[in-house]
């Protein structure tokens, strides 16, 4: 497996391991809270490999990214994370897999880039939107703290 640190939103490095088949079409993956690409280990891991070259990326503030100050309330740097590393790595149409808060990462990305640099989006146990109600009944009250942000 191939480690790399790109520089993300705000000069934050983001940590990012790949796998796999390096002429395959690209998977990135994104974790949920309090998790690292480690999350995606079977994945990376998987029969997958043969075909498709394997991306999982640690959110900043995870795993082995910096872990600014501040800065985790702008979700225009987490989705500066994501295109820094399609650009960096050079993925050509990836399709992008997030795991629960790692969903919110990808729609940071989309809000702010756009679709036109992406092949496909896949979402496990997803949240797609805090604030509202229902929303809000999904993480523990304790949780809320780390995910009042647009």
């Amino acid at each position: 497996m191939k480690s790399h640190m790109i520089p993300g939103g705000g000069g934050t490095r983001v940590h990012v391991v790949e796998s796999g088949n390096p002429s395959g079409r690209p998977i990135l993956y994104i974790h949920g809270f309090s998790q690292c690409w480690l999350s995606w280990s079977r994945q990376m891991n998987s029969d997958l490999a043969k075909e498709y070259r394997l991306i999982a990326m640690d959110m900043r503030g995870h795993g082995l990214s910096d872990k600014p100050a501040a800065g985790y309330d702008d979700s225009k740097l987490w989705a500066e994370d994501v295109a820094s590393v399609i650009k960096t790595l050079g993925l050509q149409q990836p399709i992008l897999c997030g795991w629960s808060y790692g969903v919110l990462v990808i729609l940071d990305y989309l809000r702010n880039f756009g679709e036109d640099k992406v092949g496909g989006l896949h979402f496990v146990a997803s949240v797609t939107k805090l604030g509202s109600e229902e929303a809000m009944a999904v993480p523990k009250p304790g949780s809320r703290l780390f995910l009042d942000r647009d």
